[in-house]
């Protein structure tokens, strides 16, 4: 005889559709089916299993009630082989229930003894006239052992609890979408965003380092452009490839595609050294592949510079900008935000060979000048103040400058209002520095001698906090600014006194080398066009004197 009368059983069965219909997510859907199954057969335990047949065994989903010893709800390696559990076989192969109890003498009896159980009783569970997998309940000392007469009902259990495992499939193919590329598998942009945020809300001291790894594909459009469409998806797929491959070496990364020829990895709990070694190896990866155009690679880690992060925005723009200089300088090895790298497109490095240089890239001087030069060259027309920003917003990008503003005022040099200005990194929250930052604020030049010089005699000059014998009332502007050091070249021109000044905080590339090509480039963008010089890009001999002399 059944334990079960009918109106207990049919209110059972609709409590467990009422939590298929309600869940949402796969693990809810699951683990709530199977307690309302448990509660349905008055279990003491209950499993859901998944059968998998390609190894032949049976892989605990989930477990639910009184668990026995060494069990656990979400068993991360539970499984039962049919070659070692024959009920199992019973379950999976003829499709048939069973009930069992301690006085079998067979591998069931044992693993009852094992979990502290008195009985036990298994059905399968089939979804589209397959065996999806099995659902198993125990009884404990004290509660009637189950008998053969459970077994209809169990069965119907097994019905429902099937239709709740089809719901927590669809389910999870919804969430798959939601945070899954289609095209290589690996997470999307959404993903990367629900991980930094969590990392963020954990905090980002050294006990809890974030890191992101940020890399495109080199000439992406031109494979596509050449080869073809299903060419480039190929290249895509390689290279996502070589991004999951890489970011295994520390453990619990995750890899994602975040755009067309973008991809991500985000690292936790590790340093920023060994965010750096999965950038290196990914791109020995990409490069080793046949054909391969190369990535470009930036990373940024919130526990290798000193000024705070507290954003994920903040790293993500700070990866960004490091894969902005590895793409422009052509470099085939990945850029580290706050490090200095060479941009003269190097690409026969040693591999392996660390280089952390804190001090002067030979290149960065001359290439910030041929390319300045060069982008001056394409606004002849312009007027001084679009020619004058142009500069400043080439300088900052070369050096990932913090910070820079553009003033103006009268040809005597008395005043100077702000014009314009890009704060690409904020430092301070000082509401002093609010006022005297904002665009339109005016400045008395009698009380900056550095400007006021630097704007009459059409002259530069360079600031660095803490060091003795400089201007100290632009030294005082600058620490209420915030920033590490300050870079800035005035002139007179057209019935104007204009000035360009550039900040750099600890993340950016070293500045005061860039002093007389800041001052160079404005000379030439206040003067127009000029005629070429040999090897300088259209740079006059006289501003060229300038800038060697420094």
């Amino acid at each position: 005889m059944s334990t079960y009368d009918d109106a207990a059983r049919l209110q059972a069965l609709l409590d467990i559709a009422k939590v298929v219909g309600a869940a949402r997510r796969f693990d809810d859907l699951i683990e709530l089916t199977a307690e309302e199954a448990r509660r349905a057969l008055d279990a003491a335990s209950l499993s859901i299993l998944r059968w998998e047949g390609e190894r032949g065994q049976l892989r605990v989903i989930v477990n639910v009630g009184l668990l026995g010893p060494g069990e656990v709800r979400f068993p991360a390696d539970e499984v039962y082989p049919v070659t070692q559990f024959p009920q199992s076989y019973t379950l999976v192969e003829l499709r048939r229930g069973y009930v069992a109890d301690r006085t079998s003498g067979d591998e069931e009896a044992d693993l009852l003894v094992a979990l502290d159980k008195d009985s036990s009783l298994g059905v399968p569970i089939v979804v589209d006239a397959r065996v999806w997998g099995a659902l198993y309940a125990t009884r404990a000392t004290g509660q009637a052992p189950f008998i053969p007469a459970d077994l209809d009902f169990a069965t119907a259990v097994g019905t429902h609890v099937a239709t709740g495992v089809v719901q927590a499939d669809h389910v999870a193919r919804i969430e798959r979408l939601a945070f899954e590329d289609p095209l290589t598998g690996l997470a999307n942009r959404r993903a990367v965003d629900d991980r930094l945020e969590a990392a963020f809300d954990a905090g980002t001291g050294s006990a809890h380092p974030v890191s992101v790894v940020l890399a495109d594909i080199n000439r992406l459009k031109q494979i596509n452009d050449s080869f073809g469409h299903e060419a480039g998806d190929r290249l895509i797929n390689s290279v996502g490839q070589a991004v999951s491959r890489a970011s295994g070496l520390v453990p619990g990364s995750l890899a994602a595609r975040i755009g067309g020829d973008e991809f991500c990895i985000v690292v936790t709990g590790a340093d920023a050294e060994a965010a750096e070694a999965i950038a290196n190896e990914l791109c020995r990866l990409v490069d080793s592949q046949p054909m391969s155009t190369g990535v470009s690679c930036g990373v940024a880690s919130s526990d290798a510079v000193d000024s705070p992060i507290d954003t994920p925005v903040q790293l993500l723009r700070l990866a960004d900008a490091a894969q902005y200089r590895a793409k422009r300088g052509g470099l085939r090895r990945p850029v580290v935000a706050g490090q200095v790298n060479p941009l003269d497109g190097a690409q026969g490095d040693i591999p392996g060979v660390r280089r952390r240089r804190r001090g002067r890239s030979p290149a960065l001087v001359p290439d910030t000048l041929d390319s300045g030069l060069a982008v001056l060259d394409a606004m002849r027309g312009h007027s001084p103040a679009e020619r004058l920003q142009a500069v400043a917003e080439h300088v900052s990008e070369r050096t990932d400058a913090a910070a820079w503003w553009l003033s103006d005022g009268p040809p005597d040099g008395s005043t100077l209002v702000s014009v314009t200005t890009s704060v690409h990194r904020a430092a301070t929250a000082d509401p002093a520095w609010d006022q005297k930052g904002a665009v339109g604020a005016t400045f008395v030049l009698a009380d900056y001698p550095a400007s006021r010089r630097a704007v009459l005699e059409s002259s530069s000059y360079a600031v660095e906090r803490d060091v003795p014998g400089q201007d100290s009332a632009e030294e005082e502007l600058l620490v209420l600014a915030g920033y590490r050091a300050v870079i800035a070249a005035g002139t007179v021109s057209g019935g104007s006194a204009w000035l360009v000044e550039i900040y750099s905080d600890r993340l950016s590339l070293p500045l005061l080398d860039l002093e007389p090509v800041l001052r160079a480039l404005v000379a030439v963008a206040v003067a127009g066009a000029a005629a070429p010089v040999a090897g300088s890009a259209g740079l006059t001999a006289p501003v060229l004197a300038v800038s060697a002399e420094g």
